[in-house]
């Protein structure tokens, strides 16, 4: 029976892995802009602190990298 359940442990996918290989919309989105890294850096700063207002440094280079990419000369 043991071996039975280290079998199917062994087959069954990791659901985790496989959603962090598939981008969602938001990540495709994101990533057309050119502004993914920056955007990787806010969220990991706002998980990290739970508060949007100790990620100002981040927050103002997203928006820059936005407005870079979104100025069409």
């Amino acid at each position: 029976m043991s071996q039975t359940t280290e079998t199917a442990k062994t087959t069954l996918p990791d659901p985790v892995v496989a959603e962090e290989e598939e981008d969602d919309a938001w990540d495709k989105r994101i990533r057309k802009t050119g502004c993914f890294a920056e955007n990787e850096r806010l969220l990991v700063c706002h998980a990290d602190t739970n508060d949007w207002r100790q990620c100002a440094r981040e927050i103002a280079a997203f928006k820059q990298c936005m407005e870079r990419h979104n100025s069409h000369p």
